[in-house]
């Protein structure tokens, strides 16, 4: 595989996570966009299978990029539902380039985080439908009109 395209097959295992909510404050991160945005990355990314130097195993442990949320809790994105087949494919690519780079498997593991950033970052963020409201509230299809809250007046003029 190229780097493109282990950068690619990684973004589109980790936007399938999503949507993705805090269990300590609620909050809803729709996209991986949102997540990326919102959260405090943390520490290296680290892959289980790798430390214990198994890259070809039957029962993938799987990895985990961690992150705060603004409540401060730590969320996780874990490799672990990655179908086998990706992820012996991720893990040779990683063990692979390791060699040829010169490199740890976390210095691969955290440029491959960094690049999936940069490259969902670099794209303008997509136009979201609203969420849904919540139960007991009209939605859009409710003919009922909802209030109007008066304009607010403006401040008095300085002068």
């Amino acid at each position: 595989m190229t780097d493109a395209e282990i950068i690619r097959a990684l973004r589109k295992f980790y936007e399938g996570l999503f949507p993705k909510v805090c269990s300590n404050c609620g909050r809803r991160f729709a996209t991986l966009r949102d997540y990326i945005v919102a959260t405090q990355r943390l520490w290296p990314s680290v892959d289980y299978d790798i430390e214990l130097d198994n890259y070809k195993t039957l029962k993938p442990i799987g990895g985990l990029a961690m992150a705060n949320c603004l409540c401060g809790s730590t969320l996780t994105l874990s490799s672990r539902e990655m179908p086998l087949s990706q992820t012996h494919l991720m893990l040779e690519w990683v063990r692979a380039e390791s060699e040829r780079r010169g490199s740890s498997p976390t210095e691969i593991l955290e440029w491959l985080r960094d690049e999936v950033r940069k490259q969902v970052l670099a794209e303008s963020p997509r136009e979201q439908p609203p969420e849904p409201m919540k139960s007991g509230m009209p939605d859009s299809t409710d003919p009922t009109p909802m209030p109007v809250a008066p304009a607010a007046e403006p401040p008095p003029r300085q002068g």
